[in-house]
């Protein structure tokens, strides 16, 4: 039997911190009203010139809603968490430089609006393909994130993306609205989750006194 890791318990520690203040699911959960918002105007826009336009948009609205989750996060931990708690430095990822990982960002999300536009034009006998498909993909990545950081709310969240995803498969919606439905649901999930998590660390650590 291997000895335990001496630097596993404050890595975790450190990771745990980052979720501490529920300002990350503020952010996230924004990202997803404004995809939800999103996908309302694709299916608002239907059929139209607009369309081809909004399709396009969908890589910039990703990029751009990702750089908002990142600043406000940070503006909530600078202005609420570190004052109160104090300051974590967390290792910047070596590798490729920030132009280039926005680069292979764009290339993901183009990737992704490809995917999208391919399934979101089909439905299997009533089956909404998309919904439980991100629906499914998002649970994953709550369940990454919970296990990496043993924050159990992020396995109500993965519990609740799938559910969610896979209720409004059925639904009878298409695609468009079904997508934006789920968007809606899990960033006011999200939100909710964040600002319930905010007010108990608010409780738990009051503004220290000048």
């Amino acid at each position: 039997m291997s000895a335990p890791d001496p630097l596993a318990q404050p890595q975790r520690r450190a990771i745990q911190y980052w979720y501490v203040d529920g300002s990350y699911e503020i952010g996230f959960g924004l990202l997803c009203l404004l995809m939800g918002l999103y996908f309302l105007t694709e299916k608002l826009v239907q059929g139209s010139w607009l369309s081809g336009v909004v399709d396009g948009a969908l890589v910039l609205v990703f990029i751009l809603g990702i750089l908002l989750v990142n600043w406000l996060t940070r503006r909530i931990k600078e202005r609420v968490t570190y004052p109160r708690t104090g300051y974590v430095t967390y290792r910047r990822p070596a590798g490729l430089p920030r132009f280039l990982r926005l680069l292979l960002l764009a290339g993901i999300a183009g990737l992704i609006a490809a995917v999208i536009a391919v399934l979101v034009t089909r439905s299997f006998s009533g089956f909404d393909v998309m919904p439980p498909a991100t629906g499914l993909l998002l649970a994953f990545v709550f369940g990454i994130l919970a296990w990496r950081s043993a924050v159990p709310r992020f396995y109500l969240l993965a519990a609740f993306s799938a559910l969610a995803g896979l209720g409004l498969a059925f639904a009878g919606l298409g695609n468009y609205l079904a997508l934006s439905a789920y968007y809606a649901a899990i960033g006011l999930a999200l939100i909710l989750s964040g600002l319930l998590t905010l007010i108990g660390y608010l409780r738990q650590n009051p503004a220290p006194q000048e």
